[in-house]
């Protein structure tokens, strides 16, 4: 599953939306890289993962990006799992 599948799969993205996400996905790797730096207690300039965070939730919303939410457990499922 990626990104261009949540919008309806490759074949109907115009190149615009095509390069989006492209983008956004060069943005998300950055911002992972600063947060796993952040972890490892290494020095981050705030000012540019929050420019980045910004810009990820920028391109997403623009490009209309649809997570699929994960389904709801109930309480019997989690019991269940746990017997």
């Amino acid at each position: 599953m990626n990104m261009a599948d949540d919008m309806g799969g490759a074949s109907i993205l115009s190149e615009p939306q095509k390069a989006m996400i492209r983008q956004l996905a060069a943005v998300m790797v950055e911002c992972e890289k600063l947060q796993s730096a952040i972890v490892k207690g290494e020095e981050v300039d705030h000012e540019v993962l929050v420019r980045l965070t910004n810009l990820h939730a920028r391109l997403a919303r623009d490009l209309k990006v649809k997570t699929k939410a994960k389904p709801k457990r109930t309480l019997q499922d989690h019991l269940r799992e746990r017997a």
